[in-house]
């Protein structure tokens, strides 16, 4: 399976076609419906061997939405543009690793904090956290939990966070699987100049550093914040923090 495929209704269908149905046994819902949730948090249980999602509560609440609107392409599609293409990349990276090492996966766990659309069209932080809530005979990934909570209230930034936690997980392979698109969307000047921008250095101190003129550095400037659609120096680095290209 291949973690650069961008349709992820391609990517969730390959994954039902992989899992054995019939080695399932179906658990009860009623834990899950017990589960005590805060106005502000809603609950989803997807079930990878059907491709759909079986179980949702507290949607109207968090996001506007009825439960019967909640699909999995829903959920693909509600996220904030610029947060999609990480966020994906994200989700993929942790459904092939936990498919892939089913003797790790009964404890993984992943975090992630980005961006959801209200109905009302505004855009709230979001925390994720999944979990695996059933697995195949083969202890492979089959049905996965996740909660979301809308931490607006308390983080307005537009940065992505995540974690995925795994045992006997390489923290750094798996994350540089993750950004392996971003490895080259700078040149390694622009990474030079964005590093030295980090540090709050002005064009003329980066000119005088990097030996190039500050009009130089002005250029570069301009040309790494069209790349990365980031209108100020704040959005650039979060951009870059949270796609690991410093």
């Amino acid at each position: 399976m291949n973690i650069e495929e961008k349709n992820m209704s391609t990517f969730i269908k390959q994954i039902e076609e992989s899992i054995n149905e019939k080695s399932i046994k179906n658990k009860s819902f009623k834990p899950i419906e017990a589960f005590s949730i805060f106005k502000n948090e809603c609950v989803y249980l997807v079930d990878f061997s059907q491709n759909k999602i079986i179980y949702k509560k507290g949607f109207k609440n968090v996001l506007g939405f009825q439960e019967d609107e909640i699909t999995l392409d829903f959920l693909f599609n509600n996220i904030h543009p610029d947060d999609t293409d990480i966020v994906h990349r994200i989700i993929r990276a942790t459904i092939i690793y936990c498919l892939e090492h089913p003797n790790n996966s009964a404890n993984n766990v992943l975090s992630i904090r980005y961006r959801r659309k209200r109905k009302d069209g505004t855009y709230i932080n979001i925390l994720s956290h999944s979990t695996i809530y059933e697995l195949d005979e083969k202890g492979r990934l089959s049905k996965g939990l996740a909660k979301l909570t809308d931490v607006s209230f308390m983080d307005t930034a537009k940065n992505i966070n995540w974690n995925f936690k795994a045992d006997n997980l390489n923290e750094i392979a798996f994350k540089q699987q993750v950004y392996k698109a971003y490895k080259n969307f700078f040149t390694d000047r622009e990474i030079e100049i964005i590093i030295e921008i980090n540090k709050g250095l002005t064009n003329k101190l980066i000119g005088k550093k990097l030996y190039i003129s500050e009009y130089t550095v002005a250029a570069h400037r301009k040309n790494i914040l069209k790349k990365s659609h980031c209108h100020s120096q704040n959005e650039l680095i979060l951009f870059c923090k949270g796609r690991g290209i410093i």
